[in-house]
């Protein structure tokens, strides 16, 4: 089988592929890349049993045949030095050949009969579109509340609502809180919800380019597949159980700000070089429309005024600043509210003009 690609092209489908091979397994057969030549395309596939991905490239020109190909071809192929490879595979001695230029390399493949057939799910009728760009900026600003922590698999995911015409998600480490709705008129399902892996959804965030076309989702049994055009990309969902929060939203604010993002992620990242210990914290007071942010350690104090438009009370309260300075990184605005509900209660960044989403953080408790 021999096969002439563009280092690019080739390069780009390896690394995506690459984002399911498990570091580690007691499966060794899962190191493995799937490289498949069938009904005119080259598909490359790989697999932890969590994580699915299927990339498929247009080649009608070469024989049928599949063989496995070692991790390392990924490091390989991205440091061949000329824009062509050529690919000389021997399916019966498991052996490919790589040419680029001057520099050749013998690789040893193994047999692909041995890996998991991975069958893509087709979409049924409860398959949803989302416009791509949409589809990157509504994860990266849900996915980073998600726990990474073990101990609490269900905050371990993401909860995909699915009800009428509309999807909600929602993810939280149980200190913070994100919730993000999205509609469609042209969406018609029944009432569904599934627990996405957040490490699969920051996996596909990676793969989301910046092209205008439409990401399709189909849940099908226990897994959640997206379908990118040339990559498939699936998920076993866990069966956790998640907890209604729809509680921890109260329903009336004491304090309303509104500030210039840019100037507020600046004046917590300086505060933050001064926040220790496990919860980093730093003080917001707010009057007169103004807002100070106070931080003092070990190490010394600091202190910023920023300008704002202020609504309602007074308020002094203290809060991780790793929690503000994500929702800060995250959205890209000219100004973002932030909601009080007095000393004790939650605050809640909002995005201007758009009431589908917010992110709610719990304030620390300083004795």
């Amino acid at each position: 089988m021999f096969i002439t690609l563009k280092k690019e092209v080739l390069s780009r489908c390896l690394n995506i592929a690459a984002k399911a091979l498990p570091p580690h397994s007691t499966i060794p057969v899962l190191e493995n890349i799937l490289f498949e030549s069938c009904d005119g395309k080259l598909t490359f596939t790989t697999t932890n049993l969590e994580l699915e991905i299927k990339v498929a490239l247009p080649y009608s020109d070469t024989e049928t045949g599949k063989i496995l190909l070692p991790r390392k071809t990924v490091d390989i192929i991205h440091h061949l030095p000329a824009p062509d490879v050529e690919m000389n595979i021997n399916l019966e001695s498991l052996r490919f050949d790589l040419n680029s230029g001057p520099t050749k390399f013998n690789l040893y493949g193994a047999d692909a009969g041995e890996y998991p057939i991975i069958e893509a799910i087709l979409p049924a009728k409860d398959a949803v579109s989302i416009n791509r760009l949409l589809m990157k900026q509504v994860l990266k600003t849900v996915v980073f509340a998600a726990s990474t922590d073990d101990s609490r698999p269900a905050f371990n995911g993401v909860l995909f609502l699915f009800k009428e015409k509309g999807i909600t998600l929602i993810s939280s480490d149980t200190y913070r809180l994100v919730v993000k709705k999205i509609s469609d008129e042209r969406w018609d399902f029944e009432e569904k919800k599934y627990l996405v892996p957040a490490r699969s959804l920051r996996e596909l965030l990676k793969i989301l380019d910046e092209e205008s076309s439409e990401v399709t989702i189909f849940p099908h049994q226990k897994q959640v597949a997206f379908n990118l055009g040339p990559v498939y990309f699936a998920t076993r969902v866990l069966e956790e159980k998640y907890p209604d929060v729809s509680g921890v939203i109260p329903a009336r604010r004491t304090t309303r700000l509104i500030v210039e993002r840019k100037l507020m992620d600046e004046t917590i990242g300086r505060a933050a070089l001064l926040a220790e210990g496990v919860n980093q914290p730093v003080q917001l007071s707010a009057g007169n429309n103004q807002l100070s942010v106070r931080v003092s350690s070990q190490v010394g104090r600091m202190e910023e005024i920023l300008p704002v438009h202020q609504e309602g009370e007074e308020i002094e309260i203290y809060v991780n600043s790793r929690f503000i300075a994500d929702i800060l990184k995250v959205v890209d605005l000219k100004e973002i509210i932030i909601d009080f509900h007095g000393k004790n209660g939650p605050i809640i960044f909002r995005m201007i003009d758009d009431e589908t989403y917010l992110y709610l953080v719990l304030p620390i408790k300083m004795e």
